[in-house]
């Protein structure tokens, strides 16, 4: 039989239902001609007459095609199931959510992604920021499965790895007497209210921010001072280094318990293709 069945009871059955040649063209958006030369090789397959015209051109199906009629929708319906069953099988792909803190999403996660861009055909990806108390508790729920977070929390569900290393800076205009902080939670709020308790200049306004952007964006206006992370820091942004105690690591967190294959294959490769020793904010 030809190769094209498909196309050709799906003609039979436009003709069929519509007992017109032209109409089933039109809804085929094909040409009348390529309808009666695809009837016409459906008939020679069958050997037998499917349609005959009556004395006022009307097309009428023969007692061959009354039979074959339901068949013919049989086989469109299995086609098209096994075609939906191949095409999810191909387009299946193994789960990986990550969620990264605030500084991590502009900042390491590009450099995630590059090891991740050869597994792309395989996962079903998303990526989200949260602040690092709620990433750690996503990983630990199994909600995701992989996150990075400015802080090292640790837990009985849950692996923390090392990533990069990072320097916070206080950049802005520390004479504003305004200091724009993070919310509770980000991975920057220990470093601030540490800085807070110790700080060389005095603060009359405090205003907590949701947002690494949004605090920049103000610093760069001239409105504040805030701890940032060097990485963040443009030519137009003054800043002033700070000691030893606000160099700060950003960590890789995974399931403990993690089963699937490819999961396990990535957070591996995670683990060993970033030895943070060597990715230290120079000064």
């Amino acid at each position: 039989m030809e190769t094209n069945m498909f196309e050709l009871f799906e003609t039979f059955i436009t003709v069929y239902e519509t007992k017109s040649f032209t109409r089933a063209a039109q809804h085929l958006f094909i040409s009348q001609p390529t309808v009666s030369v695809r009837i016409q090789k459906l008939e020679g397959e069958l050997q037998t007459p499917l349609f005959t015209r009556d004395q006022n051109h009307r097309v009428r199906p023969t007692e061959a095609a009354t039979m074959l009629y339901p068949q013919a929708l049989e086989y469109l319906a299995n086609w098209e199931q096994v075609q939906m069953q191949i095409r999810q099988r191909s387009l299946a792909k193994t789960s990986f959510k990550i969620a990264v803190s605030h500084s991590a999403a502009t900042s390491v996660m590009p450099e995630i992604f590059k090891k991740l861009q050869p597994f792309l055909p395989e996962l079903n990806l998303t990526i989200n920021m949260q602040n690092s108390e709620k990433v750690f508790q996503l990983v630990a729920d199994h909600d995701i499965h992989f996150g990075i977070i400015e802080k090292p929390i640790r837990g009985d569900l849950t692996q923390s790895f090392p990533l990069f290393s990072d320097e916070l800076v206080l950049a802005g205009y520390p004479k504003t007497q305004t200091f724009f902080i993070r919310e509770a939670g980000s991975g920057v709020s220990h470093y601030t209210q540490q800085f807070l308790k110790t700080n060389p200049f005095p603060i009359e306004h405090i205003i907590p921010m949701n947002s690494n952007d949004m605090i920049i964006a103000h610093l760069k206006a001239g409105l504040g001072a805030s701890l940032i992370s060097k990485r963040f820091v443009t030519d137009s942004l003054p800043y002033q280094y700070l000691s030893d105690q606000y160099q700060r690591i950003f960590y890789g967190l995974a399931y403990l318990d993690e089963h699937d294959p490819l999961v396990l294959k990535i957070i591996d490769l995670l683990k060993y293709s970033y030895p943070f020793q060597n990715n230290a904010a120079a000064k």
